[in-house]
């Protein structure tokens, strides 16, 4: 696995906040993913990717079902604004068409202070530290836009997210009011 360093990028009271450059990962099994800020016109490559997860996957990323992946959900997720932070990790398939193999981000919370993200890997591209990679960038923008905390609410069962969240220093509590939901944050000072 190799990656570059933290770049930087602009305040957060930017309109546009991500000026983060490309980064280049080699993953566990030897593929090479590119993950870069999300653009508003990286739409179809998100619905490609939420279309192709399977039912258990689609499931632990929205807690439940999704049915049609709406325009209104799709610009939901690639809008980085001030509040809203998001990338997109791009691999190639066997013919070497370029693909969305994960994504993810993060929404300010109306406190201006935490943030909840979430993080998406295709079916066929998970176990190779790409979620690790992801939740990285994710800590490293909160961080920059000085937010205190970055957390996820997660289904209990999710083991993958439950992992990498540990290793990267999350702490985890369970839901008091719902056993079958688990709490993972991480203080960023």
């Amino acid at each position: 696995m190799t990656g570059t360093t933290m770049r930087g990028r602009s305040g957060p009271t930017s309109e546009s906040t991500s000026v983060w450059e490309e980064q280049h990962y080699t993953l566990t099994d030897g593929r090479q993913v590119l993950i870069r800020p999300v653009q508003p016109s990286d739409g179809a490559l998100e619905k490609e990717l939420i279309e192709h997860l399977s039912a258990d996957t689609s499931r632990m990323r929205f807690l439940g079902g999704i049915g049609q992946v709406s325009r209104q959900l799709i610009k939901i997720l690639t809008d980085n604004d001030s509040r809203h932070e998001a990338f997109i990790a791009l691999g190639k398939d066997e013919s070497g068409k370029q693909h969305a193999v994960g994504v993810a981000n993060f929404a300010c919370d109306p406190d201006g202070r935490t943030c909840e993200c979430a993080i998406v890997v295709a079916d066929e591209w998970q176990k190779t530290e790409l979620d690790k990679f992801l939740l990285q960038e994710l800590v490293d923008a909160a961080k920059l836009d000085g937010l205190d905390e970055i957390y996820s609410i997660e289904s209990a069962s999710n083991a993958a997210i439950d992992h990498v969240a540990r290793e990267l220093g999350f702490n985890c509590k369970s839901d008091p009011r719902d056993y079958t939901m688990v709490r993972y944050s991480l203080n960023l000072h």
